[in-house]
């Protein structure tokens, strides 16, 4: 059994409105300059080419095609020997080996799991991880069932 996302390729409907609004914005700019004869400053120039650039970006990255790709991978592992997370292409990489817990607590958002020598370690899912908390939760379960370990669910908000 393996559990593999990939926290780059988010697609997102918003990215590529906002991109195809960039695109619209300059052509309207075009044909205004035109309408009225107006020729073209420098400041023009690189203005357009700025918009028309972030444009096509967002709608790149709002297809699913993630630019931050390119510097590193962002991802969740979790498979019969070790839990692995990076959040972001800039952050470490996160891993804990199954034979390692003795525990595990689930509060909203992160796991807290408490190694075999005692020792804490928390593994914070934040907002990347957001949609992916419920599959993440519930795989952890089913292999940690397999592996003799119960997932304890804290929610401190309902103790009070």
């Amino acid at each position: 059994m393996k559990f593999e996302k990939n926290l780059l390729v988010q697609k997102s409907t918003a990215k590529t409105i906002v991109g195809i609004l960039d695109i619209l914005l300059i052509a309207l700019w075009i044909s205004t300059k035109f309408y009225i004869e107006e020729d073209f400053d420098t400041f023009d120039m690189i203005y357009l080419i700025g918009l028309f650039l972030l444009g096509i970006l967002y709608i790149i990255e709002g297809r699913g095609i993630p630019l931050a790709g390119i510097f590193g991978k962002a991802f969740i592992l979790i498979d019969e020997e070790q839990i692995s997370m990076k959040r972001s292409v800039f952050n470490k990489e996160q891993t804990i080996l199954w034979d390692e817990i003795k525990a595990i607590e689930y509060k909203p958002n992160y796991f807290l799991f408490t190694k075999q020598d005692d020792s804490l370690f928390p593994f914070k899912l934040r907002q990347l991880a957001f949609k992916f908390n419920r599959e993440v939760l519930d795989f952890i379960k089913v292999i940690g069932k397999h592996k003799g370990i119960e997932v304890e669910r804290m929610n401190d908000f309902r103790d009070k």
